[in-house]
Order: C-alpha cells, then structure tokens, then sequence
C-alpha cells in the first residue's frame, strides 16, 4: 500500500488551524488509514488502495477536516467553460486508447504544492495506474503551449527533447537512455508507433505515458497547468483526472473545461446513490435516526437527504450501498461499537480441505516454488482470446465498472502468465504456483503451476506433478489430448481413479506473444476440490 508524507505545518494551513499531535495520531488511525508517525515536521501515512483521493496533502487535509467537523459536508467543484480543445488520432485506438484533459489556473506553485503535486502523481501512477500501464497523468505549463492539441502516434524514430535533456532524442533512444524510458519501457513493447501529443504548432508535449517535453516543462514561474490523463481504462482516467484537480483547486485554483472530441473534461458533479435506513441499522446492529446518518455521512465528505446520498467524485471507492455503510461505521467510530458475545455455542477446527491445500502448496515452497495470489475477478481478454481459446463459459459481471474486471475467473494459468509478464524483468528461471478459486458451474479450487525459463520442458512440470501425487499416494496417467493453449503434442489429460483432474504441458508459443513473452513456459492446472475427494 503506498505511504505519503505529509508537510506538518502545509496540512496545518489546509486545514486552517492547528491540531494537537495527540488528537491526530488518535483520528488520522480512525480514518480509515494506517498512522506510521507523527514528527515535528511531518505525517507519515499509509493510505488504502481503496482511498486515491488522500494521496495528497490536499485530499487528506479535505477527508481529515471532514472527519473531525471542521468542514464537513459535501464539498463541490466548479467547473469553469473555456475554448480549450483537443482531439484523438484514430491511431491511438490499439495503443492507448483514451485521453481526457483540463486546465487549472490561479496555481501558486510553491514548495509544499509542487512536492505535493509530485507525490500524488507517483503514488497515483504506481497504484491506481498500475505502474501508468492503465493510467498516467502529465501536468504542463498552460502558457507553453498553442491549442487546439493533438494525441496522436509517431514512429520510433520521431525526435524531440524530453524532460531534463538538453539535446533531442529519438522515442526509441529515450527508452533506451532515460531513465524514465528505461523505467516504463515495458508500456509500449510490441508497438510500431508510440503515443504523443501534439500541439496547434507541432511541437511535442509528451511521449505517453513516459516523459514530457523540455519546451512544456513546469517551473515556480508557473501559474496555468494544462493537465493530461491518457491510459486503457476511461473510467480510472476519469478518476485520476478528477482527484488531480479537485486537489489543486483546494489550493485555490480555477478548473477550467477542455473539449476532448467535443465532450468536456473533468466532469465534477456528484453522484447519487440510493441508502436504505432500514439496510444500514441491520448491517452495523445500531438504531439511527436519518439526522444521525446525515450528521455521520457529513464527517465523510458525503450528503444525505430522504434516502439518497450524494457523493463527491473524487470518491471512487463508493460503489454501493454497502460502502456507504462502512463509511458510516468509520464516522461512527470503531471504537464505540460494543462487543458482543453471539448466544450460539460452537467449537472451531481446521477445515480438513484446507489442511490438505495447505499441505501441497508446504510442498512447492519446498521445491522452490513462489506462492502468488491474484484476484478472482479478471477479463474475457486473457482468460480466452489471450490463451488463443475461441470461446470459454465465463460468468460475467453485471454493469462492470472496468474492462479489468468484468468476468470471474474459469481457470487460473491466465492469471499466474499475467504475473509472469509483469515480472519478466527479473531473471529467469521463474517458478510459481497458486491455489485459489475458479468459478465455472459451481466454485472450486484449483492449483496451477507455471515454470518460466529457456530449457523448460514437459517432463519439468510432470515431475512436478509425481511429487505432488506421490506424496498423497496416488497414482495417475496422462493421455495425449487438444487444448489450443498449449503446443500440440505436448501437452495432456491428467486422470486419477477413473477422474479427469488436470491438464498439463507447454505454451503455445502464440499464447506466449500475446502475454509479451519470450521464454518458454510449461504449465500444470489441477482441480484440488476433486483431488481431495479422491485421497
């Protein structure tokens, strides 16, 4: 989870009084955030991946005035109209497909802003961007820059000065020697052209999602930012966008509209959300008046009136009823909720089928072997048309929010490959497994097991397979079988006692170029749940 520091006398200012250091390591641990320290000058805090909005000093400072009545209640943007226009290249559409702007004007970028700025754009990109594959975000002088602009693509040997270079570089060579490039070069493997924007003039503002331009640099001369968020999600840019500026304008500054292909950037209205009374009491076992749920919802940036919330659009973490109500539990206070002991008597014990995954995967840390854990919720893309399947029985996501996340998972080697492709940065062999669940007609368990590395062959992850079955001692056979993931010939059915319960063999090498893959792969997926029914 990532952790910000935070300029004591700054927050001080934000929040327009000063706060005994006991009352807030007391509250900023009640927020719903991890307090690491409090010194005479700074604030160390670890924030939830499920919070953005309080990765910077502004957006911690909103949600903390909030919380301890200073300012509570919903707090609204304006958004201000303007001509500022740019527009997309159809080109981007396979590389980097959306882009959304604004301006911000008014920007006294002193010390505590520009350090504050600077964090929450690296803690936004490595988070909620996911290290800016999914999103990342350029702040540029306004004044430096000719509308209306461009985002387009261009060759790799386009040329330009990037930030903090005195001289110019191809978009090749600036993977190659910035140390930025070096950093996130993995972005664009695979692409002919890289993503840019362009302004009215030509002349360069950024290679997306890596550097800026030198000419559109910021400086403490500035007072006008122009700011861009590209990425392969629309909604997270939509976030990021909005908990960029909102925070800025919390510094005094003036958002202003850009038309991005005529629809206007960022779009700060609140969102309504229906909040059932009768939902909220049964959840937390309280009794509370609508005026008291109004009074706890104000303590978290939130309106309440007859039944319907309304929630300002820097929360991305209140999806539904259900995260209204934590927030309610928070502002009510962890603390003042009363134990109680359940009048039911029950003596607890191992579930048997855990002992028993537990046991396997004891032996593959044994072997070597690193556990992961990658999330039940996936996507249609690499859990079939990446793993060159034609068509897999998924169950979807009604009204998914993200193209990330909108199918359960059907089985688990996608996952362990899209771990891999992260990691290929790091030597080689690479040796991992989990064990988690799949979700088909019903839900089961399953381990998968990848080894990555030049000389890996069937007979590796086989022997893999006999230490596993022997130690529980069963024997087995594997037929030769199809399955369009993996190389014909090598690759097998897996039966136990008459039962089919896994399918083992080596990538096939298309699945391995649409993960940006090089080396090759033998993979082993087993059905633990029928597994333990057969020991």
């Amino acid at each position: 989870m990532p952790t910000i520091t935070i300029d004591k006398k700054d927050l001080m200012k934000l929040l327009g009084r000063t706060i005994p250091d006991e009352k807030l390591k007391d509250r900023i641990s009640m927020l719903g955030t991890d307090l690491e320290k409090v010194t005479d000058k700074e604030i160390e805090v670890e924030i939830f991946p499920n919070r953005p909005d309080m990765l910077s000093t502004e957006g911690f400072s909103r949600a903390l005035s909030s919380f301890i009545g200073i300012k509570k209640g919903l707090k609204e943007y304006k958004v201000n109209k303007s001509s500022y226009r740019s527009k997309k290249d159809s080109k981007v559409k396979n590389v980097r497909p959306f882009a959304i702007n604004a301006v911000v004007k008014n920007i006294n970028l002193d010390d505590a802003t520009i350090k504050s700025l600077m964090q929450v754009q690296e803690k936004l990109h490595a988070s909620h961007g996911r290290n800016r594959k999914k999103v990342s975000i350029g702040v540029y002088d306004l004044n430096k820059i000719k509308f209306p602009l461009t985002y387009t693509t261009k060759p790799t040997s386009f040329k330009f000065k990037p930030l903090e270079f005195k001289n110019e570089l191809s978009l090749k060579e600036i993977l190659e020697r910035h140390p930025k490039g070096r950093d996130y070069k993995e972005t664009l493997e695979g692409f002919k052209e890289y993503p840019i924007w362009l302004d009215s003039t030509n002349q360069v503002l950024a290679l997306v999602p890596i550097i800026n331009s030198e000419e559109t640099k910021v400086d403490k001369k500035t007072k006008e930012l122009f700011i861009d968020v590209t990425g392969t999600d629309l909604k997270a840019c939509e976030q990021a966008l909005n908990i960029i500026t909102t925070s800025l304008a919390d510094r005094g500054g003036k958002i202003y509209e850009v038309k991005v292909d005529n629809i206007s950037y960022p779009d700060l209205k609140p969102k309504k959300l229906k909040l059932n009374k009768s939902y909220v009491e049964k959840t937390l076992g309280l009794k509370l008046t609508e005026a008291k749920i109004k009074e706890l919802l104000s303590k978290m940036g939130i309106s309440y009136s007859n039944g319907d919330a309304l929630i300002p659009t820097y929360r991305t973490d209140i999806l539904s009823e259900i995260d209204l109500v934590e927030d309610i539990a928070i502002a009510y206070g962890y603390e003042n909720f009363i134990p109680e002991i359940p009048n039911v008597s029950t003596i607890a014990k191992e579930s048997e089928f855990e002992i028993f995954r537990n046991k396997i995967c004891n032996i593959l840390a044994n072997l070597g072997l690193i556990e992961t854990n990658t999330y039940n919720l996936t996507n249609k893309k690499s859990q079939v048309e990446l793993m060159n399947l034609k068509k897999l029985k998924l169950v979807e996501i009604e009204n998914a929010l993200n193209e990330d996340y909108n199918v359960l998972r059907a089985w688990m080697i996608p996952s362990l490959l899209e771990v891999l492709k992260n990691n290929k940065h790091y030597d080689y062999p690479q040796k991992i497994f989990e064990a988690g669940t799949v979700f088909t007609s019903d839900e089961k368990t399953r381990l998968a097991i990848s080894l990555a590395h030049s000389k890996v062959t069937f007979t590796d992850i086989k022997q893999i397979l006999d230490v596993i079955l022997n130690s529980l001692d069963l024997t087995y056979e594997i037929k030769e079988t199809e399955h369009d993931s993996f190389i014909p010939g090598r690759v097998g059915r897996v039966s136990c006692k008459g039962k089919e319960i896994a399918y083992i063999g080596e990538i096939h090498p298309k699945v391995l170029d649409n993960f940006s893959l090089e080396t090759p792969i033998a993979a082993l997926e087993l059905n633990l749940t029928d597994l333990f029914k057969l020991k």
